[in-house]
């Protein structure tokens, strides 16, 4: 299962913890995905709060949208 939202992502660290439980994995890595979990969440909850944000017409007419733009190149 790959966690696309915040049900997935809770059961994936409810997963990490009883795999932890029954030793089949180290306190290092369940805290590296505790971690990755925790920025996911950070994200979805950044993509909620401009969704909600982008609803409203004034801020979306002066919003610079800043996701149009290129990755700048690091060459």
């Amino acid at each position: 299962m790959k966690p696309v939202n915040s049900k997935s992502l809770f059961h994936t660290l409810c997963d990490t913890i009883e795999k932890l439980d029954h030793d089949e994995i180290d306190v290092s890595k369940a805290s590296a995905v505790a971690k990755l979990c925790g920025q996911a969440n950070n994200f979805l909850l950044y993509e909620l709060k401009r969704a909600q944000m982008m609803s409203d017409p004034r801020i979306k007419e002066e919003h610079r949208n800043i996701e149009l733009k290129e990755f700048d190149s690091t060459e």
